[in-house]
């Protein structure tokens, strides 16, 4: 694929060829970038316009946005953005923008901007080509081809065996999900929601997990998506776990939203309360000089 051929060359370029992680997150978080305005500036020349100071702070707020809409995915996706919240390295920022420009010359927003995202897993593609290339074994990335993935989903779910609301979709090596795309597919072919399907995926690769859970959001795999980072040939229980660690992440943003909300009010109260006291003062000393 183009793009992320385009993707892969030019960060390969930069001194930061070993950090996977950060040219994954550029194409991550231009995959959930949206025009705000149909009428407004070409998205793609706004953010080629940006410097990369600019740009770094453009995919904070994509990613902010992302983690409040959907807090149940954080700790997943949480590899891609740590960097752009931790590190605040001029070098990388413009190894990164270097590599978002590539990505935004190769067309990529006219893919992942409109419905062809259904089409390809592009995160995909771009983790298997920015993989070291001694990577073997566990540390390999395998990536199922578009059209393999298609024919596999269409054998086990068109017309056999159709998706019906409440049924679960598994893949113990989802990878970055890949397959799920191509059942997505198919369910839609039969006037179906995905997001009606339960998806349960994981993978040893936390870049992996964390590339699926942006997929799942481009996909429209809905909420009822469960993913976890786990060896699934040693740990057979491993939805489980995954579970309790969304449930306890759910909890923490629900407590977390709450004290904003509260912090928010008691500021408010501040505020009125000195604005008060600021108007008695004043009419007071009009009264004196009076």
């Amino acid at each position: 694929m183009e793009i992320a051929q385009a993707v892969a060359t030019a960060w390969n370029k930069s001194n930061h060829s070993g950090r996977r992680d950060v040219a994954l997150s550029v194409v991550a978080a231009l995959s959930l970038a949206e025009q705000r305005d149909p009428h407004g500036p070409d998205l793609t020349e706004q953010l080629q316009s940006q410097s990369a100071e600019e740009l770094a702070s453009t995919l904070r707020q994509i990613y902010t946005a992302l983690v409040n809409a959907r807090p149940d995915l954080i700790h997943l996706i949480y590899p891609l953005m740590e960097w752009l919240f931790n590190e605040t390295d001029p070098a990388l920022q413009h190894a990164a923008k270097h590599t978002a420009d590539a990505a935004l010359r190769a067309g990529q927003l006219d893919l992942t901007g409109t419905d062809s995202r259904y089409d390809t897993d592009l995160l995909g593609v771009v983790l298997a080509l920015l993989k070291s290339d001694n990577a073997t074994g566990a540390n390999a990335q395998i990536y199922t081809p578009d059209p393999i993935a298609d024919a596999m989903s269409y054998m086990l779910l068109a017309g056999i065996n159709p998706a019906r609301e409440g049924q679960s979709v598994m893949d113990p090596a989802v990878g970055t999900g890949g397959l799920f795309r191509a059942a997505a597919q198919v369910i839609r072919s039969n006037d179906q929601d995905p997001a009606t399907v339960s998806w349960y995926g994981a993978d040893i690769d936390d870049l992996a997990i964390a590339a699926c859970a942006v997929n799942s959001l481009l996909w429209g795999l809905g909420p009822r998506t469960l993913l976890c980072v786990a060896n699934t040939l040693t740990e057979g229980d491993w939805a489980t776990r995954a579970e309790a660690q969304r449930e306890e992440i759910v909890k923490i943003s629900e407590t977390i939203r709450r004290d904003k909300l509260m912090l928010a009010a008691v500021r408010a109260a501040q505020h009125l309360t000195e604005t008060v006291t600021t108007e008695e003062d004043t009419q007071s000393g009009d009264s004196a000089a009076s």
